[in-house]
């Protein structure tokens, strides 16, 4: 019984650590459906009534990252696989950059930048070539 009760209390330890330890709480944000509440609702809704501080989204919608301007809620931004083979020129990577997302950018708080979404479940195989560089 000792034993059992070692276990428990060990691992309720254990519990209490990963609860104190967690630094942040991510969730995806997609936009295909009927009835969607507003961007602003939305953005609002995760900055003011959740713990939520970063959210993923599978395009480049520029309403969205305006909505989440001075939000202080993290961004992560996913390219379209249209968009991959000229992300693998430098020069079309930079214009890229450009007209997504500098225009947003520190206003929005864009964390990372994806390349393609399911990339060799949907696209075609030179696309996915150009991912792995020699």
């Amino acid at each position: 019984m000792a034993t059992s009760s070692l276990t428990s209390v060990a691992f309720f330890i254990f519990l209490l650590h990963l609860a104190t330890s967690v630094s942040s709480i991510d969730v995806n944000y997609g936009t295909l459906g009927d009835n969607l509440p507003s961007l602003q609702l939305v953005a609002n809704f995760l900055k003011t009534k959740t713990t939520i501080d970063s959210v993923k989204i599978f395009d480049v919608s520029p309403q969205i990252l305006q909505a989440f301007a001075g939000s202080c809620i993290s961004i992560t931004i996913t390219a379209p696989n249209g968009d991959i083979p000229a992300l693998t020129n430098l020069d079309s990577a930079r214009q890229w950059i450009m007209a997504h997302i500098k225009p947003f950018h520190p206003q929005t708080k864009i964390k990372y930048i994806l390349i393609g979404s399911k990339v060799l479940h949907w696209t075609d195989w030179n696309t996915i070539k150009v991912l792995v560089l020699p």
